[in-house]
């Protein structure tokens, strides 16, 4: 048997694992290094046996024997005998049907254990909390003590002519491929040029931006201030 054969099975096992955790984990930062080869691989591998042992026992019971004499030969890379090659002949598509529905209800169980932990652990507090920072911030979701329901956005902008102070409302706001803020979304907008502090004139100092929605560049942020609104709600006397 071709020495790749088993590596190639072996890989084909352990997949849902890898499917699964990526489907579940929420990152901003994209890049590869984030995590050790060795951490996520382990992750993984534990996903693959969880998800591999029922789906393999449940179609074993329910639908159709597994020969798991010839999985174990072709993992250890026995040869198999011509009696074993005719009897997996007429199961092909049941085999590749088998692979297919596990990698699909590995992704779907995923994004159901995303759903479930946004659902029930939805602050950054929270002990299974993503890995995602921007998410909670810019969402006002920091704990179950301090969950914003409106943030306000102060920003100081640097351009070749002035740096101008902007003051709105945050409505939405955008990552690049490298998990990083791209641009902010605000409106009901007010800004002013910094040289136009107050001197003590009583002069208006904020100008109101006309439009629905005022999209900001983060390279041209130089720092970014946010404050917090919460909503209570006032008990019946």
């Amino acid at each position: 048997m071709n020495i790749a054969f088993p590596a190639f099975f072996l890989l084909a096992l352990i997949l849902p694992g890898f499917i699964f955790t990526s489907a579940y984990e929420r990152k901003e930062n994209t890049s590869l290094d984030k995590k050790p080869f060795e951490a996520s691989s382990a992750s993984s591998l534990f996903w693959a046996l969880c998800i591999q042992v029922p789906f393999a026992f449940s179609i074993h019971t329910f639908y159709k024997s597994i020969d798991f004499d010839i999985c174990i030969k072709l993992l250890i890379g026995v040869k198999l005998a011509q009696n074993d090659i005719d009897s997996l002949q007429p199961d092909v598509g049941h085999i590749g049907m088998y692979f297919l529905v596990l990698y699909f209800s590995s992704w779907l169980c995923g994004k159901l254990a995303q759903a479930i932990v946004f659902k029930f652990n939805p602050y950054k507090s929270s002990l299974l909390s993503f890995d995602t920072p921007w998410y909670y911030e810019l969402k006002g979701k920091l704990s179950s003590e301090s969950s914003a329901q409106i943030i306000k956005v102060s920003c100081l902008l640097d351009t070749k002519e002035s740096s101008y102070l902007y003051y709105g409302y945050l409505d939405d706001f955008y990552l690049d491929s490298d998990g990083q803020l791209d641009r902010i979304v605000l409106f009901d907008v007010y800004r002013r040029n910094i040289k136009d502090d107050d001197d003590g004139s009583g002069c208006e100092r904020y100008y109101q931006i006309k439009g629905e929605r005022l999209i900001l560049k983060y390279n041209q942020i130089i720092n970014l201030n946010l404050e917090y609104l919460y909503i209570y709600e006032k008990p019946d006397n």
